[in-house]
């Protein structure tokens, strides 16, 4: 009996690896900015990319990567800087929102400041599951062919213990 044979007698179904795969973190996490950078520009313009990663867990899933596992793009050209949701006013809003001033007076004094943030600047985000969107007919709709994404919001050291309290309290423990 060859090995196709074994394995077909078996019930043999090939499944796809999940090694190396990193699960979505839901929670509210204390984070560390620990790189960024600008962008070469795309066909949905120019951005900032940030990398953060976990330094504690204050509620949800517990994270034991060595990577950093909160990541965003914020966008930096002229139709998306002063997006809330997608441009850099929202990592610059993350930063202030714990007290964490940077140098504004120009985007060199702007991006030198964030250089000197990485490994020291601590912030408070929730992490949750980003669902896949698509277009179709000039309407978004979810993509079910897509895998969600990690996705995470900025928050107040404040907000983000108020936040943690009510997830532990909810689930009756810290998980």
């Amino acid at each position: 009996m060859g090995v196709t044979d074994i394995l077909k007698s078996a019930g043999y179904v090939p499944e796809k690896s999940t090694v190396g795969d990193r699960p979505i973190l839901k929670g509210v996490y204390k984070v560390m900015f620990v790189d960024g950078k600008k962008e070469e520009p795309n066909q949905y313009g120019q951005s900032y990319s940030a990398a953060f990663k976990v330094v504690e867990r204050l509620a949800g899933t517990d994270s034991r990567s060595s990577f950093p596992e909160f990541k965003g793009f914020f966008g930096i050209d002229e139709a998306n800087a002063s997006s809330a949701k997608k441009g850099i006013k929202k990592l610059i809003n993350g930063f202030f929102s714990v007290g964490i001033q940077l140098d504004l007076s120009s985007d060199e004094s702007l991006y030198t400041s964030l250089d000197a943030k990485k490994g020291s600047a601590e912030l408070y985000v929730t992490g949750y599951k980003k669902r896949a969107m698509k277009q179709v007919d000039g309407e978004w709709v979810e993509n079910t062919e897509a895998e969600a994404r990690q996705d995470f919001a900025f928050m107040t050291k404040v907000n983000a213990e108020k936040e943690a309290a009510k997830q532990i309290k909810k689930a009756g423990h810290p998980l």
